[in-house]
């Protein structure tokens, strides 16, 4: 949980740090030193300065610093992204006291959200139900923060969605000059805001976003489980037949959940979201979940047993109706379980076929595995559709649909790694295949090599543009990571034809 500036410091130790910085920073709060993790504890970093700024003025404020000493900056939200796009060893900013959130309805026609990017999912989602809205896409947390989502292009579900960076109609950034900077669809080129809408943080500190949204409707939600033969010959009818469609297999289950929804008239029948004992269930069943996971390391033997009766409980069983975002939010307390996460997006071809290689390879390797007497595999795959982006670097990028699939676990860290590199590797053999930023993927073999290649010309792209509009002259948004991926791309950059910029 995030605390409050004052609850980590005394006065006297907030003015003793205070007094070490220039005038320019020392009245934003701050703290050297201060060890950061992410929520699964996959990556951490100490950096020399952590800043909790409370305004925009504090934003440039800082930009101007690192710009005279020649800091890196890279921005936390909370920390729910596996890979390392956090880690700094400068200054790492907390953005979450820009938190505010209102409606633009001066377009009836087009209406809009802005959301400052340390608000949360629930923040939003707030200020939208109590006027009839609703983002027709999210992730299913509620605890995030859309500075995070966007800057990474996670993605919900639906198979005429993008990702939720597509849905930003304009997005207020503090670039490397310490200047606020608008990219606003319609003023700026669309191939400017095919990198500004989702930009790893490369761009500068998001300070705040308008997104699209629309009035709220019902829809009916279906949970049921399936024989997984079945699923899997019929895999393209049962998708194209719903709105949106999820896929969720617990390893060794001869079954699988289908999650769907599709919009509907009929009343409402269900507010889990607003139902105490709901989140009380949720929260308690969590909790056991993490001990069964945890039962597991010591005894991963009992996984097929263990994931059989997981799977009997889980909440694969419903027909309501209910409002559209609580489709979306359907579970609550997931971040009780810490686990591993690695995902892959990938076109999806005319008949699917791409779709069940990507799941058999799961099927196959977890069996192998367990032919050995090895375990590393324990909570689910997850395959989720989404329409097209139009965000340079999302794996969802171009024509068609794309399809990601995840698997989840929370078992020994080594074997973990072995078991998903092994899965990943035989992902990116599919075309196009590239791993979510968010996730975990840099423990893949050759991963960095493959990223580069696949998006070349989409990395000259973003690059061209950061240096034709001067985005970030001293390349102080950028972290190892990063760097690593994109910094190569450097020099290949031919600079074709510029791209049409705003004056």
């Amino acid at each position: 949980m995030f605390k409050t500036f004052k609850e980590l410091f005394s006065k006297t130790q907030q003015r003793e740090h205070q007094s070490l910085l220039p005038d320019t920073v020392q009245e934003i709060l701050h703290r050297r030193n201060y060890p950061w993790h992410n929520w699964g504890k996959t990556v951490t970093c100490q950096p020399a300065l952590s800043f909790f700024p409370e305004t925009l003025e504090h934003l440039t404020q800082i930009v101007q610093f690192a710009q005279i000493h020649r800091k890196r900056i890279r921005v936390a939200a909370t920390g729910h992204s596996w890979s390392s796009l956090i880690p700094t060893d400068d200054i790492l900013v907390y953005i979450h006291k820009l938190n505010r959130v209102e409606l633009d309805l001066s377009d009836r026609d087009r209406p809009l959200v802005i959301v400052q990017a340390g608000a949360t999912v629930k923040d939003v989602n707030t200020v939208l139900e109590q006027h009839g809205y609703a983002l027709p896409l999210n992730v299913v947390l509620e605890s995030v923060r859309f500075g995070g989502l966007v800057a990474t292009g996670s993605h919900g579900s639906g198979w005429q969605n993008p990702t939720l960076s597509d849905l930003v109609h304009s997005i207020e950034i503090v670039t490397g000059n310490s200047e606020l900077r608008v990219f606003e669809t319609g003023v700026d080129s669309e191939t400017v805001m095919s990198a500004a809408r989702m930009h790893l943080g490369m761009f500068g500190i998001t300070y705040q976003m308008k997104l699209y949204i629309h009035l709220s409707y019902r829809v009916r939600a279906v949970d049921r489980r399936a024989p997984l033969q079945d699923t899997i010959d019929n895999l393209k009818t049962l998708i194209l037949q719903h709105e949106n469609c999820d896929l969720f297999w617990w390893p060794f289950c001869d079954q699988i959940w289908i999650k769907s929804w599709d919009r509907t008239e009929t009343p409402i029948t269900s507010k889990p979201r607003q139902c105490t004992w709901d989140r009380v269930a949720a929260a308690v069943t969590a909790r056991l979940y993490r001990e069964s996971l945890r039962f597991l390391k010591y005894f991963p033997r009992f996984t097929p047993w263990v994931c059989n009766l997981t799977f009997k409980i889980t909440p694969s069983v419903r027909n309501e109706v209910v409002d559209l975002v609580e489709a979306i939010h359907y579970r609550r307390s997931l971040e009780v379980a810490k686990m591993g996460c690695v995902e892959i997006g990938f076109k999806v071809d005319p008949k699917f076929e791409n779709v069940k290689r990507a799941m058999k390879i799961v099927f196959d390797t977890t069996q192998r595995y367990a032919v050995q007497g090895r375990y590393p595999f324990n909570v689910t795959m997850n395959l989720r559709f989404i329409g097209q982006s139009h965000c340079l670097l999302s794996p969802g990028y171009g024509d068609g649909h794309t399809c990601f699939i995840e698997i989840l676990s929370q078992t020994n860290r080594e074997e973990w790694c072995v078991f998903s590199a092994d899965v990943a590797t035989q992902w990116l053999a599919l075309p196009g295949a590239l791993p979510h930023w968010a996730k975990e993927f840099e423990h893949i073999p050759n991963i960095k090599t493959q990223m580069r290649k696949k998006l070349s010309e989409n990395i000259q792209t973003f690059q061209r543009i950061k240096q034709e509009l001067e985005i970030d002259p001293h390349s102080i948004f950028i972290n190892n990571l990063l760097q690593d991926i994109f910094e190569s791309e450097m020099d290949t950059i031919i600079s074709p034809e510029p791209a049409t910029l705003k004056s």
